[in-house]
């Protein structure tokens, strides 16, 4: 009887082990925003707003960023429809909200930001983050009388301890481009979201 046993006690704590194995929910933890703090240089679990994200977070660098989408025009062309920033424990964030894609996406440190006229836009800080998408609109150009999707202000201030001000530059031709500007030149990176379609820009803080 003592096999017997031993048997049947190794086939319980198997059991035992596979069950302890499984997330009783049946679902997966964390959102977008939660997900893509990790990497931050914090352990803080503040978010934005939710959603998920389509990579693992990038590294950190000062070094210019760039993302490639192709959405379809003009049927799903990206139209933004908000600009937001939130500061967080490490890291201050801007986020592009569009409505359908996302578009392609440059994002890196400039002398100076400057409009597509070649005049100077200044910024708030002492850097200056560039940042153009495309193909966007801020208009709904599919739908007579093309009205704007972004109503909200032009320029936001927050005066985070890094992120001091965010500005709408232009819109030609279906680019837009924005400015960023920053206390200090710092290490950032740029996450792609979705869920609504969102581009995530974070600055160190």
């Amino acid at each position: 009887m003592r096999p017997v046993r031993l048997v049947a006690a190794a086939c319980l704590l198997a059991a035992v082990a596979a069950t302890g194995c499984t997330d009783s929910s049946g679902s997966s933890a964390g959102s977008a925003d939660s997900a893509a703090t990790t990497t931050a240089p914090s352990t803080s679990a503040a978010t934005t707003s939710p959603g998920t994200a389509t990579t693992a977070a990038p590294r950190w660098t000062t070094a210019t960023k760039t993302g490639t989408n192709n959405p379809k025009v003009p049927e799903d062309m990206p139209m933004l429809v908000a600009i937001r920033t939130g500061s967080h424990d490490g890291y201050d964030r801007v986020v592009l909200q569009f409505r359908n894609d996302l578009p392609s996406w440059r994002v890196g440190y400039v002398d100076q930001v400057t409009s597509e006229s070649g005049a100077t836009v200044p910024l708030e800080g002492g850097a200056s983050l560039f940042v153009q998408v495309d193909p966007a609109w801020g208009h709904d150009q599919n739908t007579p009388p093309y009205e704007a999707t972004y109503t909200g202000p032009r320029s936001l201030t927050p005066r985070y301890p890094t992120l001091r001000q965010v500005r709408w530059v232009d819109e030609f031709e279906g680019h837009l481009t924005f400015g960023v500007g920053l206390q200090r030149r710092v290490g950032f990176r740029v996450l792609e979201l979705r869920g609504p379609a969102r581009l995530a820009i974070d600055v160190a803080s």
